[in-house]
Parts: structure tokens; C-alpha cells; sequence
């Protein structure tokens, strides 16, 4: 697995989002982020060719026609 550091997860959310961590709480972040990462490595090898964003021109379409006709 990945490994992002509680300590850098501290960092991040201070730099980017001026948000301060727990130790705690960065160590649950760093982990989550260390397996979200591992697996995204594997998303080249998955065939999505047939997938559409979740905010492509076609699902907008689908949406607004399924509310439409909800009423």
C-alpha cells in the first residue's frame, strides 16, 4: 500500500485548505489516502471504456429527464 505520513496529511490540509488535524484524525487521513492511492494505480488495467462520468453531457440528460418525469 502507499504510504502517506499522518504528518504530511497535516501539512496538506494546513497548506491547501488552512484546516489543522488531529494527530488522530491525520493518521486515519494519511491511511485512507495510502489505499485510495494503491488502488488507483490498478484503474489503468479496468476496461471503462463503456463508463460515463458521473457528470458527463449523456448522464445530465438521463437525470433531467428521470426528475422531469418524476414531476
Amino acid at each position: 500500500m502507499a504510504k502517506l505520513t499522518a504528518n504530511t496529511a497535516k501539512a496538506m490540509a494546513r497548506e491547501l485548505y488552512g484546516y489543522e488535524l488531529s494527530d488522530e484524525s491525520a493518521a486515519e487521513v494519511a491511511n485512507a489516502a495510502g489505499a485510495m492511492i494503491t488502488r488507483s494505480r490498478r484503474l489503468g488495467n479496468l476496461d471503462l471504456s463503456g463508463v460515463q462520468p458521473p457528470f458527463g453531457y449523456p448522464t445530465l440528460l438521463a437525470e433531467a429527464e428521470r426528475i422531469r418525469k418524476r414531476g
